[in-house]
This record gives structure tokens, C-alpha cells and sequence, in this order.
């Protein structure tokens, strides 16, 4: 008796267990799973950035100015690592990590999110160029301000 009661207790759970089963439900987990295509103007700005800047406090390069070397990585999440260094100990070393949002639907302006100064980027074929940080526009010597895309 006592082994025909558990063996009907087994064969009950596990058809239970069975129709609770739903195929649907698994497929639509696995569906959710499937990554996105990255966005076209994003995949554009992911790299590695290099280049030297005039210090903080200039627009262009001048005499007492050494420049700032300059190192930016871009990620496909939306992340980014910044780092400057002075050439001039006029300033400190700045070292952000964080997250950047476009400024415009064209996706080629963006603002790294948490960075004082020289926070406006725009995208250029093969480089990227910091704006006047209160203006977002390109600073009059635009040329001094670019980074170059080595990946």
C-alpha cells in the first residue's frame, strides 16, 4: 500500500510538473535574449581617441602652454574613459569613468556625462573634436582641439 501511494505521488508530481511547461513562455525568454544590432552612428564612435590639447585655461596653443596629452575610449555601451594629463604641471592629472548621452539626432555631438570642462565632443571622419564646454560650438582654432581615432 505504502509503495503504491508514493509511486502515485511521483507519477502525479511529474505530470504536474509537465504541464506546467509552456513552450511559448521558453521561446519568448530566448527571444529576449537576442542582442540588438548596435545603432549605426553609435558603432562610429567607438574607439580609442589620442591627441594633445592646449592646457585648460587656453583656447589655442600659446607660450606657456605645453598642451595637455589627451586619452579617450569610447564603448559600445555607452561608457566612456577619459584621461588627461598636463605637460606643464600647470594642471592636475584628470582621470573620468562614465556614461555619455547625444545632444542631437544626428547622434554625431555628444556630452560625457560628470566631466567639468571640454565635455562636447563632435564627430569628425577619423576624429573627434572638443566644443567651447558653454557654447557647443568649435573653438576658433579647431584644429588644436582634435583627437585622433587610432582603433
Amino acid at each position: 500500500m505504502k509503495k503504491r501511494l508514493l509511486s502515485s505521488f511521483i507519477v502525479a508530481s511529474l505530470m504536474m510538473g509537465c504541464d506546467q511547461h509552456d513552450p511559448a513562455t521558453n521561446n519568448e525568454q530566448v527571444s529576449s535574449e537576442v542582442k540588438k544590432p548596435l545603432d549605426a552612428q553609435l558603432q562610429k564612435w567607438i574607439g580609442h581617441y589620442k591627441g594633445t590639447l592646449p592646457c585648460a585655461g587656453c583656447t589655442t596653443f600659446c607660450d606657456e602652454c605645453n598642451g595637455m596629452n589627451v586619452d579617450l575610449n569610447i564603448h559600445a555601451d555607452q561608457t566612456f574613459r577619459l584621461e588627461r594629463t598636463s605637460n606643464s604641471d600647470l594642471n592636475k592629472h584628470e582621470l573620468y569613468v562614465g556614461s555619455f548621452s547625444f545632444l542631437d539626432n544626428g547622434k554625431i555631438k555628444i556630452r560625457l556625462q560628470n566631466v567639468k570642462e571640454r565635455n562636447q565632443l563632435i564627430l569628425g571622419s577619423g576624429y573627434v573634436e572638443v566644443l567651447e564646454t558653454k557654447t557647443g560650438l568649435p573653438y576658433q582654432s579647431f584644429e588644436d582641439f582634435q583627437l585622433d581615432k587610432l582603433t
